[in-house]
């Protein structure tokens, strides 16, 4: 596994400064480590648009995916229920991803927000095929304690009802290409 720290950190600045309330970001890569696509939480637009299922979304109607291509998911947070059933139906579009790396867990943002009755990925694997399950490889707790904190401000936001007003522009949430590779060479040529 290659050291996704830099990344995780770059993900947790996007999603504070997109959803501030509900950080949630979501990256893909291929296997060359160029990033695809990458997205924000817009569950406020539509209850579908989780981090994860807007960047397959966006993936599969953007690019054209090799069957068994291997792809990498980055996530700040332990996918849940919703974003594990998707990455799971990617695969009938030839969206395979096989390895997932993730930031905060899903039992410490359950100790966030107590409502959410979503599961951890181990559990919520149990009912998958085994195909499914031994094709992942997952990673966890990459900057945990940072995201876990950009989530604890999030949440405190939410409840003294600062959450910011956000735009209902879907594009304001995702992007396709490196951004990371756009920085880098806007940093050369100046």
């Amino acid at each position: 596994m290659s050291d996704y720290t830099e990344l995780m950190g770059e993900l947790l600045e996007l999603g504070v400064n997109a959803n501030p309330a509900f950080p949630f970001t979501t990256c893909i890569l291929d296997s060359s480590g160029q990033i695809l696509v990458t997205a924000c939480n817009a569950c406020h637009i539509s209850p579908l648009y989780t981090a994860e299922g807007l960047a397959l979304h966006l993936l599969s109607s953007e690019f054209d995916c090799h069957q068994k291509q291997s792809l990498t998911l980055i996530t700040i947070s332990e996918p849940d229920d919703l974003s594990l059933m998707a990455i799971f139906w990617a695969r009938c579009r030839g969206i395979h991803i096989n390895e997932i790396i993730y930031g905060v867990s899903r039992a410490d943002l359950k100790k966030i927000w107590t409502e959410d009755p979503s599961q951890s990925l181990d559990e919520n694997l149990k009912r998958y095929p085994d195909d499914f399950r031994k094709s992942l490889t997952i990673h966890g707790q990459i900057l945990a304690k940072e995201c876990c904190e950009a989530f604890e401000e999030g949440k405190a936001m939410f409840d003294r009802g600062d959450d910011p007003v956000r735009s209902m522009d879907i594009d304001q949430y995702w992007m396709t290409g490196d951004w990371l590779i756009d920085d880098w060479e806007e940093e050369i040529g100046q």
